[in-house]
């Protein structure tokens, strides 16, 4: 029995493969705005080193893919599986990049065809296998001494196209990376106002964010300015509603 759910195209033979049909921008943003507080957070695009992997656990369920785009296939088993690698930092956007060590679990589906999927166990499900080059979202483990992975946007190339897709993915990795701040700044400067114990200290905060509101936030992928209005519009839009409550001692106006 085959059951799926678009936009993942499950084709099977005898050697079954994952065909994942085309991703928009909107379809593999992430929203990871509230990590980039976490001590240690570490977002790099990079190239992924061989996975060196531990003892599987079998899972009683799983599926391929995820976030709208999965497949199921009768007499499919999945697993957990530590593994550890390295990430090669190919562009870092926040956070100190040294050597990146990866220990983390994925899931590892073993098709009836004997064949082997691996897919990160983060929201996305995203495909995780030798060189992949991906935006990587990292925070240090428990012992410090390697990273756990938090959230992963791999390259597409069927979305990432030009003479350079590399480069495309990242200038598009770039600018999620910027609505992602841009998401994190507007809450924070709001949380502020709501948080301040005196008029002083709202009065800064209300400086901060009126401040934040000025500043342009320039992307390098012009159709990525749909993620910007969507994702931080609403935060705007709130932060001056905010703003004109606050104004002159006019009340808290939540």
């Amino acid at each position: 029995m085959l059951r799926l759910a678009l936009p993942l195209f499950l084709a099977t033979s005898a050697a079954a493969q994952i065909v994942p049909m085309p991703a928009t921008p909107q379809m593999r943003y992430v929203d990871f705005s509230a990590d980039l507080d976490r001590d240690g957070v570490v977002v790099v695009v990079g190239v992924l080193g061989k996975l060196k992997e531990g003892k599987r656990e079998r899972l009683p369920q799983g599926q391929l893919g995820a976030a709208g785009s999965v497949a199921q296939v009768s007499g499919t088993q999945y697993f957990k599986v530590p593994v550890k690698s390295s990430i090669r930092a190919v562009k870092a956007f926040g956070g100190k990049v040294g050597k990146l060590e990866l220990a983390c679990a994925i899931q590892l589906a073993r098709l009836p065809d004997g064949s082997e999927h691996r897919q990160s166990r983060t929201g996305n499900g995203a495909q995780l296998d030798e060189d992949t080059l991906a935006l990587f979202v990292v925070v240090p483990t428990a012992k410090g001494k390697a990273f756990d992975l938090l959230h992963v946007i791999p390259f597409d190339a069927e979305v990432d196209k030009g003479p350079d897709g590399g480069a495309a993915f990242v200038d598009a990795m770039s600018d999620v990376y910027a609505v992602n701040r841009r998401v994190h700044d507007l809450r924070a400067a709001l949380e502020a106002i709501d948080a301040a114990p005196d008029a002083a200290a709202r009065q800064r905060a209300r400086t901060t964010l009126r401040d934040l509101l000025e500043q342009k936030v320039e992307l390098k992928v012009r159709d990525d300015d749909s993620l910007l209005a969507q994702h931080c519009g609403p935060l705007e839009a709130r932060a001056r509603t905010r703003l004109a409550a606050t104004a002159e001692g006019e009340g808290e106006g939540r």
